[in-house]
């Protein structure tokens, strides 16, 4: 294929978390490799903003609910405003309920449509019949949530894995440079909240949301400390479980060392200055935060929920234990802990592997399902077959 494409990237997200960083990487892959993109997002959203700032297309929709016609028509108008061309545009929603919207605007066009994946949630019969199983193509982000689509009678042939990635060029320190900014960041941390900046600093970059599972992380800690009560745990990031959180950490007794920071613009200054990073969830899509700790060069701790076990490989780039297990999590933070041998080699491995998900190869891989789409497109005309 050497005609360049038209992509409208769907995001409905009133924050800027992964699924939105991703989408960015994206955009700019793309964009490199000649095809013509426009971020559709939520007007003023921190998604509306970082796209500005990157000098990105950007379509503004209202979102006002998952079937939202309104939004459908505006951007039904700007698929018809586009110049003819030999490829029809691709809509790819990024999220659940963008699938929707584009699924209402693309109905009687002739437009692909691509529907991504990232969460290892079952999605509801009409979900999986009508946003997934009826798009021209599928991503998910991990062979867990492949193997849940197709649980849910998506076709096969029409779901890819496309790994969640990073854009190595956001690094922040120059080869040969990390030791310094380590040093800078951690000393601005210990500054900041009254630590300590030779003791041991675990933490983690989460939304304190159910399936991440902060709770999970606060029991953990708490035996952690028993037997090695130097230890810090920072936790980057904000949520409807913050309050709990804080309120079990009390409970705990556990307050003075186990710190809720809140969300962080800069995430690599935060994982720059940690010994150990830690992912408790209870479900994930994939967890593209552990490809930023391993770019930081961090030894981790993370659950096996969902895809994580496509980034972690128990004992070679991290250490792995059962979800909803704090006992397990715990153990693993303590070997962690007591072996600077094993998280130097753990970490090594981690950083090498890095490359593997790196945003050139995902843009390529994304490419590739666009080309499926545009070739199941065009063996059943139909927009919504």
């Amino acid at each position: 294929m050497q005609t360049n494409l038209t992509v409208f990237h769907l995001d409905d997200g009133r924050e800027l978390r992964g699924g939105q960083r991703q989408l960015l990487y994206l955009v700019k892959e793309l964009n490199l490799l000649g095809h013509s993109n426009t971020v559709v997002c939520r007007k003023g959203s921190p998604l509306h903003k970082a796209a500005d700032r990157k000098g990105f297309k950007v379509l503004t929709l209202p979102y006002l609910f998952e079937w939202d016609p309104v939004s459908a028509i505006t951007l039904r108008r700007a698929l018809r405003s586009l110049p003819p061309s030999e490829f029809p545009p691709v809509l790819h929603s990024h999220t659940s309920h963008t699938a929707a919207v584009s699924w209402l605007a693309s109905a009687g066009s002739d437009c692909v449509r691509v529907a991504h994946r990232r969460v290892d949630f079952t999605p509801g019969w009409f979900t999986a019949r009508f946003k997934y199983a009826k798009a021209h193509s599928v991503i998910a982000i991990s062979e867990a949530v492949k193997e849940i689509l197709l649980k849910a009678d998506v076709p096969e042939e029409k779901v890819a894995v496309v790994n969640s990635t990073i854009d190595l060029d956001d690094t922040p320190w120059k080869p040969g440079e990390f030791q310094a900014y380590r040093q800078a960041a951690r000393a601005e941390l210990a500054a900041e909240l009254g630590l300590p900046v030779g003791a041991f600093w675990a933490g983690s970059l989460i939304a304190l949301v159910p399936h991440k599972d902060p709770e999970n992380m606060a029991r953990a800690a708490a035996l952690v400390l028993k037997d090695e009560p130097g230890a810090y745990f920072l936790i980057a990031g904000e949520g409807p479980l913050s309050g709990k959180t804080e309120h079990l950490a009390r409970m705990l007794k556990i307050s003075d060392r186990f710190k809720l920071i809140g969300y962080r613009k800069d995430p690599y200054k935060i994982l720059a200055a940690l010994d150990l990073f830690v992912l408790s969830s209870c479900e994930e899509g994939m967890g593209s935060v552990l490809v930023e700790a391993m770019n930081a060069g961090l030894p981790i701790v993370a659950t096996t929920a969902g895809g994580i076990g496509d980034v972690i490989e128990d004992g070679a780039n991290g250490l792995t234990v059962p979800p909803r297990d704090h006992a397990a999590l715990a153990a693993a933070e303590l070997r962690m802990i007591r072996d600077a041998g094993l998280r130097a080699r753990l970490a090594a491995e981690a950083h090498r592997r890095r490359e593997d998900f790196s945003s050139p190869r995902m843009a390529a891989l994304t490419f590739k399902c666009y080309e499926t789409a545009i070739e199941n497109f065009k063996r059943n005309r139909h927009p919504l077959e």
